[in-house]
């Protein structure tokens, strides 16, 4: 028996049929295991990472605010898709948004270093805390969408916006 993993983010209908696709196909035998360790997606969680970003001083005017909504609210489902950014969490905003992966991770850096440079550090110091030191200079990509997607994460009813 072939076992096949799949991850699911908020829509079962399509995982369902999807699977009587592949049954339909191969007549083979198929289980699914939901997985519920991961908080979903709400809009509620949408709302705040935008609101937190927006805070952080990334412009909503610049591809790279979207993308790296995107991608946190992706790595928030999935947290292993932060370790591989780039052959996971990349591309995967990148169909999201009809795009290229180097766009996306282009994007994304330039968000990140416009929020830095004219942002406001308050929030950044309080958001980021002494993970980051806001004199050493701006985060990496993945540093920047984990942290988020961690805090996000770990507390997401009582995370409210900070």
């Amino acid at each position: 028996m072939e076992k096949i993993n799949f991850i699911v983010i908020d829509d079962s209908d399509k995982l369902r049929d999807f699977i009587k696709q592949l049954v339909a196909e191969d007549q083979g035998e198929y289980t699914v295991e939901e997985k519920k360790e991961h908080p979903a997606v709400t809009e509620d969680m949408k709302r705040r990472v935008t609101k937190m970003i927006q805070d952080l001083g990334v412009p909503a005017n610049i591809k790279g605010y979207t993308y790296l909504r995107d991608a946190i609210l992706i790595s928030i489902a999935n947290p292993d898709a932060i370790n591989s950014i780039t052959k996971v969490l990349y591309p995967e905003v990148a169909k999201q948004n009809q795009t290229t992966p180097t766009r996306v991770e282009r994007a994304i850096r330039h968000a990140i270093e416009v929020a830095w440079s004219r942002g406001n550090n308050e929030m950044a110091e309080k958001i980021f805390g002494y993970t980051v030191n806001l004199t050493r200079g701006k985060p990496t990509n993945s540093e920047f969408i984990a942290l988020i997607a961690d805090r996000m994460r770990i507390d997401p009813q009582e995370r409210q916006i900070i």
